[in-house]
């Protein structure tokens, strides 16, 4: 029998939780080397991130949630142990995707929004690990004329559908840039950044901790919370890291070339937003780059 369907075949709608997950701004993470399967800390940052995503799948859960749906949105996607988070969560995993972090969201059932291990923009001075989804090819994204965070413009996506994000964790620039998309959110600094490669942290046993009753917390106020919304029409502006980038993207008629090394395009939904800033990411003539 499908969740969420009435022995007699009648609908019965199953109230639904999205997490978005990153594992930069988890507990602990401070470089390189621990942010993908090549690097030698891998396995451990791996395992903090699950750690935190089951913390808050457990709050919703405990919350009256019927199901959790959790998006790994770092690297390769494939990150988060399927096998350390509890029950009635289904896991997004790997890409290409459409909706890139956010991939679940657009479900209808889905009334609020937890983003776990968030971290600061390409534009953030002294923030650890600080990019915008594509770190190599990406040095700013900007909605409508605002420089936005991963968090930022996620929060834009979800609050498209009417779905408010409840709790950010992160470090402490984190926090600050989610008080934009998040006002009535509960923000949960795991770790204060000391510069790009260097972090002051809880304990990754403290930080679920604080991650659990934090999401609890959000949920609490969920039905007041306010999701963030972006009037369209939807102008991203991407300032790319080579010249090269913005004289192909200059071949496409509806890409404007403003500078040297940014572009311009205009939608009238933010699906279609996300679904540039997703093809920039992933497109070779070849099928997808691999992460």
């Amino acid at each position: 029998m499908l969740l969420g369907m009435c022995p007699d075949g009648k609908g019965l709608r199953v109230k639904k939780l999205f997490v978005a997950a990153d594992i930069e701004g988890c507990a602990a993470v401070s470089n390189q080397h621990e942010l993908g399967s090549q690097g030698w800390g891998w396995a451990k940052a791996r395992e903090w991130m699950t750690n935190e995503v089951a913390a808050a799948c457990e709050a919703g859960l405990e919350a009256g949630y019927d199901e959790i749906i959790v998006a790994d949105g770092h690297g390769n996607a494939q990150n988060i142990h399927p096998d350390g988070l509890p029950e009635r969560v289904r896991l997004v995993r790997s890409w290409p995707r459409p909706l890139l972090q956010m991939q679940g969201v657009e479900h209808p059932d889905v009334d609020a929004c937890v983003f776990i291990g968030n971290h600061a923009s390409s534009q953030t001075p002294g923030a650890i690990l600080a990019h915008t989804y594509y770190s190599s090819a990406i040095r700013d994204l900007r909605l409508n004329g605002q420089s936005a965070s991963e968090g930022y413009f996620n929060a834009a996506l979800a609050g498209f559908f009417g779905k408010p994000v409840v709790f950010v964790s992160g470090d402490q620039h984190t926090i600050e840039d989610a008080k934009r998309y998040a006002p009535d959110g509960e923000l949960c600094a795991v770790k204060q950044s000391i510069g790009w490669r260097a972090q002051s942290s809880l304990s990754p046993a403290e930080s679920c901790r604080k991650i659990r009753a934090g999401v609890a917390a959000g949920l609490a106020r969920a039905g007041t919370a306010r999701p963030f919304v972006v009037k369209g029409p939807f102008i991203v502006e991407l300032e790319m890291s080579t010249q090269v980038a913005t004289e192909v993207f200059d071949y496409l008629p509806i890409i404007e070339r403003i500078n040297a090394y940014t572009v311009r395009a205009r939608f009238d939904t933010m699906v279609d937003a996300m679904k540039f800033v997703s093809f920039t990411i992933f497109f070779s003539p070849v099928g997808v780059i691999a992460l």
